[in-house]
């Protein structure tokens, strides 16, 4: 066992509950409820974090009143007695492996589900008749909602402290007042949902009364040595914001008198326009909540004041204990932070979707072998733009077969050969190899990563680039072979005569049939993010996710850059807030995106184009092609007759992101 990181593998306790670590899994949805109750997926999904070592296990968005509290289709619910068997099979599996759980309580307010809330010809109901504002970081908006009543009110803190005692019959050790984000707690706290003139709202204190109100009353209800934690939004800013620096140090402070006995730190911005100052996830630093926990642990109180201060005057004003991260899987980053004293536990949301097993990994010394978040949104925007599942680019198994794990023992043991050394091909030796075949990995370059390579080029590809090293020892860690440099062609499968070959060799650069595009002028974007060189005035083809990631690093280096997109919209298949974030990043460095339009020839030092405008000459002293790649499948055709079992995957079975160049690779280790 590792002794690198003694506070983090240390037993903490959140009021009376003794944890094993101070690794916590946050609550996230896995979308998987039907009508209300827990599936085989949800209990699959957690059993897993269970047995990777996770000392607290919060478990995802339980609504306290369906249907009008509901955030997705597939929620779930502990608002009737019928719920609690589900939720004892959780709680049973977590036990089982020694973890502590706790349940995620929650109303989704004027943030309910639309298509409920319109199925039902009724609106949302919210602290008042306020709009749920657009935010680029969720990408969703709302309705008018309809304002509570007073007796509302108090109905509903007695729901939650109703769900509580439900999760505390089911055998959770605990309960998280879900106080964050846009949900209907967070609502109340906030100046600019909340424009209550009761004793719910008019200031900051009345504001705090609804989350305070709940949390005594599960207290009451619960018993009062039962833990009961609180994520909360101690910042709300932005255009919309509606609690400041020092209303939320004052959120701290009451619901910790009210008895709370422990805060998940959490900030949340409600800017509706995004500028070069917003970085997508793929670019966000780790540790992001640690400074907002390490001023609300520098927060006093004087005696004979009723809020905190930040000047230093009395004593600490928050006491209980924090919870903190934001992409803190790096145990030392998280040891430190433990260190400094900012905070208690550490959340590892992203890091403990993309790998279960993290916490025992730490503990054993072998953490620099676990699956990295790359960043890539697409666990939130398959639930809230897509209405899904929770998926993982890094874990193929999350969104599929019920989110079982587990990988049967090969029935017999093959020489496999993996013909590609991007993310699918080592998807696929990775998980061959753990069910116990002869896998080597044969790359025709010399190093591992394949599209990767070119696609970490861009600006804010730093959680992207973090996949490669992870590619890299891979090799070392699963026990098998790569080797690099060294192409496949048929006639080296016919002497080598494996039992099985993986064929990921990715794509074929396109072939337009446009006049001209053969000139020496034309690259396509591979070669221009690998550093062939370039003019000042740049055209590119297509305006997907791979055209305007490079028109924004040829912006950056100072180009004059002009986009070409025959659709109506640019990267129609990139996340939402990532889209977002960057459509605004193109126009604040002054790109030219033409939209509807079409390249029908290309000059020595020009384009023409084509739109509903007519035709156009554009100058370009480079034209850049980033559409119409295809896969490479040629090896597979190739090898038929020399192989029993021929499997493609990743691009060359057909053009896709991480997700699904991964997902392919891990279908095809598991079922040779």
């Amino acid at each position: 066992m590792s002794n690198l990181f003694p506070i983090l593998t240390s037993p903490g306790k959140i009021g009376s509950l003794g944890l094993k670590n101070r690794i916590v899994l946050p609550p996230m949805g896995t979308d998987a409820g039907k009508d209300g109750f827990v599936t085989d997926a949800i209990v699959n999904r957690y059993a897993e974090n269970a047995k990777g070592g996770t000392g607290l296990i919060i478990t995802e968005v339980t609504c306290v009143d369906p249907p009008l509290g509901i955030n997705t289709a597939q929620y779930i619910a502990l608002s009737d007695d019928k719920y609690i068997p589900g939720f004892r099979r959780i709680t049973d599996v977590i036990h089982k492996y020694g973890s502590k759980c706790a349940i995620q309580l929650s109303h989704a307010g004027r943030g309910a589900n639309l298509d409920v809330l319109h199925q039902l010809h009724q609106p949302a109901v919210a602290p008042s008749a306020v709009a749920m504002p657009y935010s680029f970081l969720t990408g969703l908006t709302g309705e008018t909602p309809r304002a509570f009543e007073h007796d509302e009110i108090v109905a509903l803190e007695d729901k939650f402290a109703d769900a509580a005692y439900r999760a505390k019959q089911a055998g959770y050790d605990a309960v998280e007042v879900h106080g964050a984000g846009y949900y209907l707690v967070a609502q109340f706290f906030s100046a600019t949902a909340n424009l209550r003139t009761d004793e719910y709202g008019g200031n900051a204190f009345n504001r705090a009364r609804f989350a305070c109100n709940i949390i005594r009353k599960i207290k009451a209800r619960c018993g009062a040595d039962f833990p009961v934690l609180i994520k909360m939004n101690v910042v709300d800013g932005g255009l919309n914001g509606g609690v400041s620096v020092m209303d939320g140090l004052l959120n701290c402070y009451l619901v910790q008198q009210a008895g709370a006995d422990a805060i998940e730190v959490i900030a949340c911005d409600w800017s509706d326009v995004a500028t070069l100052k917003d970085i997508p996830a793929g670019g966000q630093a780790k540790g992001m909540t640690f400074p907002l926990a390490g001023m609300i642990r520098k927060a006093t109180i004087a005696e004979n004041e009723d809020r905190p201060n930040l000047e230093g005057r009395g004593v600490p004003a928050i006491t209980l204990p924090l919870i903190s991260g934001g992409r803190t899987y790096d145990p030392e980053l998280a040891e430190g932070a433990l260190a400094q004293g900012l905070c208690d536990f550490i959340h590892m949301g992203r890091g403990l979707l993309t790998e279960p097993n993290r916490p025992n990994m730490i503990m054993e010394g072998t953490w620099k072998y676990a699956r990295p978040c790359i960043g890539c949104q697409k666990c939130m925007d398959n639930q809230l733009h897509h209405d899904g599942e929770l998926i993982c680019s890094g874990n193929a198994v999350l969104g599929h077969d019920d989110n079982d794990a587990s990988l049967p023992a090969a029935k017999k043991i093959k020489n496999v050969m993996v013909v590609g050394g991007g993310p699918a091909g080592i998807e696929a030796a990775r998980v061959a190899a753990i069910r116990g075949h002869h896998v080597t990995v044969y790359e025709a370059t010399d190093r591992l990563g394949g599209q990767l390579i070119p696609a970490i080029v861009p600006p804010y590809k730093q959680n992207l680039a973090d996949y490669i090293p992870y590619m890299e020892v891979q090799a070392e860690y699963r026990g098998f072979t790569v080797a690099l440099n060294h192409p496949i062609t048929r006639e080296e499968v016919a002497r080598l005569k494996p039992d099985t070959v993986i064929v990921a060799t990715g794509v074929l650069p396109a072939a337009l049939p446009i006049p001209g595009f053969d000139k020496p002028s034309v690259m396509n974007a591979k070669e221009a993010l690998m550093g062939k060189p370039t003019g000042e005035n740049i055209v590119i083809l297509g305006g997907g996710s791979v055209g305007c990631e490079t028109a924004e690093w040829m912006l950056e280096a100072g180009k004059n850059v002009t986009i070409v997109e025959m659709s109506d919209q640019l990267m129609g298949k990139m996340v939402e807030t990532t889209r977002f974030i960057l459509k605004a990043h193109l126009r604040d460095l002054n790109c030219n995106t033409l939209l509807n339009t079409r390249c029908v020839e290309i000059q020595d030092q020009a384009v023409v184009i084509e739109s509903d405008q007519g035709c156009q000459t554009l100058p370009a002293d480079n034209v850049i092609i980033a559409v119409g790649d295809r896969p490479n499948a040629l090896l597979a055709d190739q090898i038929q007759d020399l192989c029993d079992e021929v499997i493609t995957i990743g691009d060359a079975q057909g053009i896709g992101s991480v997700l699904e160049a991964v997902r392919t690779g891990y279908v095809a280790g598991k079922t040779i």
